[in-house]
């Protein structure tokens, strides 16, 4: 489904709507539509920062792999560029202490792992944008960001197994193994 907001275009998949439904139907009790808000958020954080440092958002895509931003192709230095990546986390991170210090921690939690996993440095994420602002096509980022996805599986693993229940962060960094894989 495409939809037209002023200028910018929309695109919803039906995964993402699939995998947002199957969200809500196995963990009614979660806090995923939070997590939800809190990732719309970010992603304002990206506009506002693309607003200000010249670059123009053709089209927003939420689809299987999340939230994505289409940009105009014009060059930006690579500090500009890496302004527009961190801008999401940062966002994040302003609103871990409000969360904090009003008493919800639950809330704060959410905003700070959503920032520090879109730091790590996996091509698809924003900490990925951010290497790939200073060295644009480098293999070695995509091996780092293989390597980094492996560690993640390895610590789901062990989490997995330790807590017999929670298998969250291997199915993470399975998805994030799926994106790299399925990248250009």
């Amino acid at each position: 489904m495409t939809l037209r907001i002023l200028k910018l275009k929309l695109s919803v998949d039906f995964w993402f709507v699939a995998v947002i439904t199957l969200m809500l139907v196995l963990f009614p009790e979660s806090k995923a539509v939070f997590c939800f808000i809190m990732c719309v958020l970010h992603e304002a954080g990206h506009l506002l920062a693309m607003l200000i440092c010249g670059k123009r958002a053709d089209e927003i895509q939420l689809g299987y792999f999340g939230m994505k931003i289409v940009a105009d192709k014009r060059f930006l230095p690579p500090i500009k560029e890496s302004i527009i990546a961190f801008s999401g986390p940062l966002v994040n991170l302003i609103l871990f202490p409000l969360f904090y210090t009003s008493g919800k921690a639950d809330y704060a939690v959410i905003n700070l792992g959503l920032a520090f996993f879109n730091l790590l440095p996996v091509t698809m994420l924003d900490g990925g944008h951010i290497i790939s602002a200073f060295f644009p096509d480098s293999k070695l980022h995509r091996k780092l960001s293989i390597v980094c996805a492996l560690a993640l599986l390895v610590i789901g693993a062990f989490i997995g197994i330790y807590t017999k229940e929670n298998f969250t962060i291997m199915i993470v960094a399975l998805y994030l193994l799926t994106g790299i894989v399925c990248e250009k």
